[in-house]
């Protein structure tokens, strides 16, 4: 373990930076300020061309914490990502994103709570780009999970990156993330199929919502990437074996669509199961009735209603 004369382990701030010249000053400053102060903060840009690297720099400058790192060529936020894991010398590793803002006493909570867990999340409150409150927070369209709750992740994720600290002996178990998926949905899966996962009820950082986000701008379908992700989460070296069977039964329905056909065998087993598949995401009766509807009918009869 890395130790400080205060006897505490290191955190390492992992912070990707692309074009975030609009809010990257404040997400610093926030990190900054933060009252846990045994921190190295690794920031990796990948070659953005507006004035965020001329951003950091100029904050490098001022404290002795950053360490910035710039790509040679631009390689995408999953593989930036990693790659700016890779750097993280720390015995814990906090995700930040590039437009939000902390709470100063965001790495003291999360690091005194771990525990013998390998990832600790918490609530966010959500804020625009006025940095005004929504008055939302994830909570109002999340339930969260703890512990061996593997199953409850294979449809919805509820575990956002910026919430996250993971131990950095995590990090040697989680096999590489796929290139089409979620890094944060991937690394909270494998904490729960160990069922080393922990949610702390705490908000401790103001979300940012704009229309310029990775998320916002994201328009796929997610019944399309259904059987690519139930793939994924079968081939998973962790999911446990309960779970791979019904994953398998589920993809296995999903392959028997025909055109303009329903499902019944597929509406039969989410029915079966859609108290845990769907337990995450906050629904109505009617809205997860609908859902289980929409599963079950094909791609080519939903894009031509």
């Amino acid at each position: 373990m890395v130790e400080t004369a205060y006897n505490l382990p290191l955190v390492s701030i992992a912070l990707c930076t692309y074009n975030g010249e609009k809010y990257i000053a404040q997400q610093l400053d926030s990190i900054l300020s933060q009252s846990y102060t045994t921190l190295e903060i690794i920031i990796l840009d990948d070659c953005s061309t507006d004035q965020t690297f001329a951003i950091l720099t100029e904050y490098q400058n001022r404290d002795t914490r950053i360490k910035l790192f710039l790509n040679e060529k631009n390689l995408g936020f999953n593989a930036n990502f990693t790659k700016c894991l890779s750097l993280c010398q720390g015995d814990f590793i906090a995700i930040a994103d590039q437009d939000d803002i902390w709470h100063e006493g965001k790495i003291a909570v999360l690091q005194a709570n771990i525990k013998d867990n390998y990832l600790i999340y918490h609530n966010s409150a959500y804020i625009d780009e006025r940095n005004v409150a929504t008055g939302k927070t994830t909570r109002s369209h999340h339930r969260f999970v703890n512990g061996n709750c593997a199953i409850n992740l294979v449809y919805f994720n509820c575990v956002s990156g910026h919430a996250c600290l993971i131990s950095k002996e995590f990090l040697q178990m989680v096999d590489p993330i796929p290139a089409n998926f979620y890094y944060d949905w991937w690394l909270a899966y494998t904490a729960a199929c160990y069922g080393k996962i922990a949610y702390i009820d705490e908000v401790l950082v103001n979300h940012r919502l704009h229309k310029e986000s990775s998320t916002a701008n994201d328009k796929t379908e997610p019944q399309q990437l259904r059987p690519e992700h139930l793939k994924l989460f079968i081939a998973h070296p962790s999911t446990p074996a309960p779970l791979r069977n019904l994953l398998q039964k589920l993809l296995a329905a999903y392959l028997d669509k025909r055109p303009r056909a329903f499902s019944f065998k597929l509406f039969l087993l989410l029915l079966e199961n859609s108290r845990e598949l769907l337990y995450i995401r906050k629904k109505s009766i009617f809205s997860r009735f609908k859902f289980l509807i929409n599963e079950s009918r094909s791609h080519k009869y939903l894009n031509n209603e």
